[in-house]
């Protein structure tokens, strides 16, 4: 596979902001840089305006970009990491997806500067969890600064986890991640290719894997609820899921700590509450609906647009389910 990461480049801070983490990320796995710019000249409604474009307006728009780009491989360069540049007139999303194909990982803002020079990002953070053909990784626009929401979102304890149960009495109204890679796994699942990403990018940074997981139970019909004996079947069983996906980890990580939590609480609440204090936070591309998890699919878009923590998102194939106990 290649090693190459791909980062959408326009001149806003946020995309800088990814291309800071894509450099860290590069450093600690060799990986080469390549920067995407694209650019497209905006339309004119001529019943409206008589509007002659000067010659050289393309050529104006163009230089403009490459000198966004240039800029960003001298940051790249400066940093000790191989890097290209790709400057091709056409549609943001369209042109990253394209260069995913090639690619190991592509690193996007999730908002952009607008305008003509480029609308990475805002529809590009979007369209590329969706389509890309790599692992995306999303950076918010407040990163690394963290800025919270204004009521950030209170989360039940989790009922089942590893950690000591006498820390969750501190009188936190949240959980707490830090200094953690948190992967969003089906609770009922043991091998899944977000456990895996999640564990190697875990490994790379030397810090703990913390697995959540969500069994939704508050979805149901308030016709038929579970009985209390139900509830702890369910909460042991997946439990003894994570238990044992933590085991498959060990033949190829044998050196990270695996923790888990498991929620029985609307998904993207608990997903974003998990961004507060996360490293990075990974998820899958699809959900599957049902019962036990909506992870992905409609959840992606909410955690992808409230996340304070960078996201991300690994293509997931529906028809390739990870193995269940």
């Amino acid at each position: 596979m290649s090693h190459t990461i791909i980062v959408g480049i326009d001149g806003s801070d946020n995309a800088e902001c990814a291309l800071q983490w894509a450099i860290t990320h590069a450093q600690k796995t060799s990986a080469e840089i390549r920067i995407v710019s694209a650019y497209t000249v905006p339309g004119v409604n001529m019943s409206q305006a008589d509007i002659v474009y000067p010659a050289d307006f393309d050529d104006a728009v163009k230089k403009t970009v490459e000198d966004i780009a240039e800029a960003a491989a001298a940051t790249v360069t400066k940093a000790g990491v191989p890097v290209s540049t790709t400057i091709v007139p056409g549609d943001a999303s369209g042109v990253m997806v394209e260069h995913s194909k090639n690619a190991a990982l592509a690193v996007v803002g999730a908002r952009g500067r607008g305008g003509f020079a480029g609308r990475l990002l805002g529809s590009v953070a979007l369209a590329m969890p969706a389509h890309s053909q790599c692992p995306t990784l999303v950076v918010p626009s407040t990163w690394p600064t963290r800025i919270m929401p204004t009521t950030p979102l209170p989360i039940d304890d989790p009922v089942r986890t590893t950690d000591d149960p006498s820390a969750e009495a501190d009188g936190r109204s949240r959980p707490d991640f830090s200094g953690e890679v948190v992967a969003a796994v089906d609770p009922f699942e043991t091998d899944t290719p977000v456990l895996r990403a999640a564990a190697a990018q875990a490994a790379i940074y030397g810090v703990p894997l913390r697995l959540v997981g969500v069994t939704a139970t508050h979805i149901l019909s308030p016709e038929w609820m579970p009985s209390e004996e139900h509830l702890i079947r369910m909460y042991d069983e997946a439990a003894k899921a994570f238990t044992a996906a933590a085991e498959s980890l060990k033949g190829d990580f044998p050196d990270l700590e695996v923790r888990f939590s498991i929620f029985d609480a609307p998904a993207t609440e608990v997903l974003v509450s998990a961004t507060y204090t996360a490293d990075l936070l990974v998820i899958g591309s699809r959900g599957r609906g049902g019962f036990v998890a909506t992870v992905l699919g409609s959840t992606s878009q909410g955690v992808l647009s409230h996340a304070v923590c960078p996201v991300r998102v690994v293509r997931v194939n529906r028809r390739q389910p990870g193995r269940r106990r």
